[in-house]
């Protein structure tokens, strides 16, 4: 079989690597009713990759036998200052690899493929300090997950959709009640989400609470609070805020998900002292009927893959899951001890 020859991305390749990645999604598609039916059409690709190809910090790479395209990759510099709202949720100084940035030719072995893409790019990135990276991919093909748990990546976050039109088994939850937060309600919601934050702390998990960020934290909250547009929901009970939701259009649902019809969960947090009672179920099938109400077919939220409550949680309330994150951190000593004089 002739050998692969990887070369920088250009132009030319990507009306080839729009039909990779078509076909990629109708397979993932044939597992996972919930993607979306348009990134089955070659042309729709074609825009999604060349928006990728067109971006400053993106760059990309292509495998090529016997001048056919058998895969593809792209990647993109993450670069945000300390204060930065999008500094709380992604390494600083990272590269992340979108869901739709990358595909393998059928009948082509996988890991062959994505590791020589991955070995020309990464080689770049490292060279210029880029020592976190985090990729994409959809669940359920054994064979990409292999490929690149083989280059050393490991689950970070799931992102999961459910049907708003499933019913939430809810039971009895006393002195609940449950209002829709406005902006008078700012203080309360930022120490709910304060709550989740220290959750996210504890191991097996270990997210960072970023100082620096708060003030970035408080401006986002209270903007969303002043449009009104999109929900936020907090339970009471007995006059005491225990529980919320937040909800944002388009959020950060995937572009695999029909951004039209989904609507995003951003924060789900229930206070420490009243879970196992039933309130999350109770929060959840509040914020669902408003969904259904408002034509609104799916809601996609995120969740740490490792999250020892939260992650069963959600995926118990009827959530699948559609996406993984899956991160690698080089040893940054690389930039120095590399064998070279």
């Amino acid at each position: 079989m002739p050998e692969i020859a990887i070369q920088p991305f250009g132009q030319a390749d990507i009306p080839a690597a729009a039909h990779l990645l078509a076909a990629r999604h109708a397979a993932n598609r044939r597992r996972l009713p919930f993607l979306s039916a348009r990134l089955e059409e070659p042309a729709v690709c074609e825009a999604e990759i060349a928006a990728l190809f067109r971006r400053k910090r993106a760059g990309g790479a292509v495998a090529k036998r016997n001048r056919e395209v058998a895969g593809f990759l792209f990647g993109e510099q993450m670069l945000f200052a300390p204060h930065q709202h999008p500094y709380q949720y992604i390494h600083p100084h990272s590269i992340e690899m979108p869901v739709q940035g990358h595909a393998v030719a059928p009948g082509e072995d996988q890991q062959t493929i994505y590791r020589a893409l991955y070995g020309f790019l990464a080689e770049r990135w490292v060279g210029d300090g880029f020592f976190a990276h985090r990729l994409y991919i959809v669940p359920g093909d054994a064979e990409l997950q292999e490929a690149w748990v083989a280059l050393g990546f490991g689950r970070h976050t799931t992102c999961a959709t459910r049907d708003t039109a499933t019913p939430v088994p809810v039971r009895a939850t006393a002195g609940v009640e449950i209002h829709r937060a406005g902006r008078e309600d700012l203080e309360v919601v930022l120490s709910l989400a304060h709550s989740l934050g220290l959750h996210h702390v504890q191991a097996p998990m270990f997210w960072p609470m970023l100082q620096t960020v708060e003030p970035a934290n408080r401006e986002f909250h209270a903007r969303a609070l002043e449009a009104g547009t999109e929900p936020y929901f907090v339970a009471y009970q007995g006059g005491r805020p225990v529980g919320m939701q937040t909800f944002l259009r388009p959020g950060f649902t995937p572009p695999i998900i029909d951004l039209e019809a989904d609507v995003y969960l951003y924060e789900g947090v229930v206070e420490p002292d009243v879970r196992g009672g039933g309130l999350g179920r109770a929060l959840l099938d509040h914020p669902m009927a408003w969904a259904r109400r408002s034509g609104y077919r799916t809601c996609t939220l995120h969740f740490a893959s490792n999250n020892p409550s939260g992650a069963p949680f959600w995926l118990g309330q009827g959530f699948v899951p559609v996406e993984h994150s899956m991160d690698r951190i080089i040893d940054s000593r690389i930039a120095w001890a590399n064998g070279r004089a």
